[in-house]
Parts: structure tokens; C-alpha cells; sequence
């Protein structure tokens, strides 16, 4: 490693130590947001608002997923804003990278199986969707927050539950993959953002 080298990933570390508590501040925010939609998604998937077969069930979380994203996007450029700091800071660019490869198998996985004659199994991929999601959790928690990679951690294992108990009850429907969906992308994100801001209002004191 040369002297150039070291230096960018020295200021990085730097970088990344001094924006620990905006982090912790921003994401806050943006996973109450995503835990609120979550659950709203979920329970009116449930009630029947999300179609009533597996493509309207995938589709439906597709739909939902994009607005997840549009809604973080937003929070993290307001907080940048607000900072006077870039948006698309070395830090930033880290956190994406760790995350797209799980996020992008999530995507082309997704659109493979809506490209197929035959419906995609929706309590199967929303299992799938948790794990992948959850990997690209525990990557970017190593270059955010430690409770990032519980989370990721969390979101895993509730994907291997779904997945493995789904055989021995004969399957989960369309309204259990609904609902599981709300429990973990939902009340999931919904109590890790309450955490963080609950430690936030804590430092603050």
C-alpha cells in the first residue's frame, strides 16, 4: 500500500468516525418512516388491498419497496442538506456498495420470476426478499452503525424461519406473506428507528 493509498482510507475512517452521530440521526427518521409504511402495506395486503394472487402480492411489494426507497433517498439528502455536506460522500458510496450486490439478486431474482409463465410463489419470495435484504443490512452495518448489522442479523433469520417453517404447515397464503411482511420490514424498522431515537434523545440530555 502506498503513501496515497493510505491517506484516502485514513481520511475515510476520519470521515466516517466524525458522521457516526449524523448517521445515527438520519436513519432514525427514515426507518420510522419505512416501519410505518411497512405495516401499512402489511395490513391492508392482508385485508385484501394487495390483489388477490401471488404476482399482485409481488408486484404490490415492488411498488412498495420503490416508495421505501424514494422515502430514504429523500431523508438522507435532506440530512445532507441541512449538514451544508455532498451527497455522494466516500462514506455514502461504501454503504451502497456493500449493499448492492444482495439488493441487486433481490431485483433480478424478482423480475426473472414475474418474467415466468408461472405466477412466482409470494410466501417464498418474501422469505428470499428478508434474507437478501438482510445480508445488505449486515454489510452496510460495517461501515455505519453496529445495530445495523443486528438488524440485518434479525431480518436473516426471520427469512429462514419463513422458509423453513412454510413446508411443515402445508405453506403460508398470500395474507400470511402479507402479513410477515409487515412484521419484519415493518414493526422491524419501526423499532429499530425508535431505538435510535430514543439513544439520540438520550445523548442529548
Amino acid at each position: 500500500m502506498d503513501e496515497r493509498q493510505a491517506a484516502e482510507q485514513l481520511q475515510t475512517i476520519r470521515l466516517l468516525m466524525e458522521r457516526a452521530a449524523l448517521y445515527r440521526r438520519a436513519l432514525g427518521p427514515t426507518l420510522v418512516g419505512i416501519g410505518i409504511l411497512g405495516m401499512a402495506a402489511g395490513s391492508a395486503g392482508a385485508a385484501g388491498w394487495g390483489g388477490r394472487g401471488a404476482r399482485d402480492c409481488v408486484l404490490y411489494w415492488t411498488g412498495v419497496a420503490v416508495l421505501a426507497v424514494a422515502w430514504a433517498g429523500f431523508r438522507v439528502r435532506r440530512q445532507a442538506l441541512g449538514a451544508a455536506e455532498p451527497f455522494w460522500t466516500p462514506p455514502t458510496r461504501r454503504v451502497l456498495s456493500a449493499m448492492t450486490p444482495p439488493i441487486a439478486v433481490a431485483v433480478v431474482g424478482t423480475a426473472l420470476r414475474l418474467l415466468e409463465g408461472a405466477p412466482p410463489r409470494a410466501e417464498t419470495l418474501s422469505g428470499a426478499w428478508m434474507i437478501l435484504y438482510g445480508l445488505g443490512l449486515h454489510a452496510a452495518g460495517h461501515f455505519t452503525l453496529r445495530g445495523i448489522r443486528l438488524l440485518g442479523w434479525a431480518f436473516i433469520a426471520a427469512g429462514l424461519i419463513s422458509l423453513g417453517v412454510g413446508p411443515w404447515v402445508g405453506g403460508p397464503g398470500i395474507r400470511e406473506a402479507h402479513l410477515a411482511m409487515a412484521l419484519t420490514f415493518g414493526l422491524g424498522h419501526l423499532a429499530a428507528g425508535a431505538w435510535l431515537l430514543l439513544v439520540e434523545r438520550k445523548r442529548d440530555q
